[in-house]
């Protein structure tokens, strides 16, 4: 009998890399003076965010947009970023599932990410992207989840049907797109269910 589901598609930001300490990010908002959830919503959804997270503008301009919008100097950008991003840590227990899972099935990462997200992640975290058949960042292709297109490039770099996939994300939006193309979605809310998902749709 063949298999069904032949790979497992991961996001990276909130489902492997989270924010295990709210503390720095908190701490940043206090001091410019605005709430944490407007903060984040300037940094990963304003203009020049999704402009960054399709290639067309650089990380570097995205920060100075940030940091001239809180009224601090252009050139503060990588203290900002690094506060900001104090408290994320990558889930290495995730990290070891996925490599396991490397045995039984594809495995693929679909990030969106602004211009050299990928070189970002290493530097900061180490490269344990070797986890992955094949990873994907928006920037790099032009496209970001939830568009269609961007899904289509994983599934063609792995060789693979929609059917033939599970997708997870901890973005609902992102989660039903990946549904509309076909894809079996697991919604992230933290590792346990989802590794229960996971594991319960390959031995279906």
């Amino acid at each position: 009998m063949q298999k069904a589901i032949k790979a497992v598609i991961f996001d990276m930001g909130g489902v492997i890399l989270r924010t295990v300490d709210p503390a720095p990010r908190e701490a940043l908002a206090k001091r410019l003076g605005v709430a944490r959830m407007d903060l984040e919503q300037a940094i990963f959804s304003g203009p020049t965010s999704l402009q960054s997270e399709i290639g067309e503008l650089s990380d570097v301009e995205h920060w100075e947009t940030i940091a001239a919008l809180y009224h601090q100097p252009i050139d503060s950008w990588p203290q900002l970023y690094s506060e900001f991003f104090g408290g994320d840590e990558v889930d290495r227990e995730l990290v070891d599932y996925i490599r396991g899972l490397q045995k039984k099935v594809k495995v693929g990462l679909l990030s969106n990410a602004w211009v050299n997200g990928r070189q970002k992640l290493i530097k900061l975290y180490g490269d344990f992207l070797d986890i992955f058949d094949i990873s994907v960042f928006s920037s790099e292709i032009g496209l970001r989840k939830p568009d269609a297109r961007a899904f289509q490039v994983v599934l063609d770099q792995l060789d693979v049907e929609a059917r033939e996939a599970v997708f997870v994300d901890d973005v609902s939006h992102n989660i039903a797109g990946a549904a509309e193309m076909g894809l079996h979605a697991v919604l992230f809310t933290n590792r346990e269910s989802a590794i229960l998902e996971i594991d319960q749709l390959l031995e279906a």
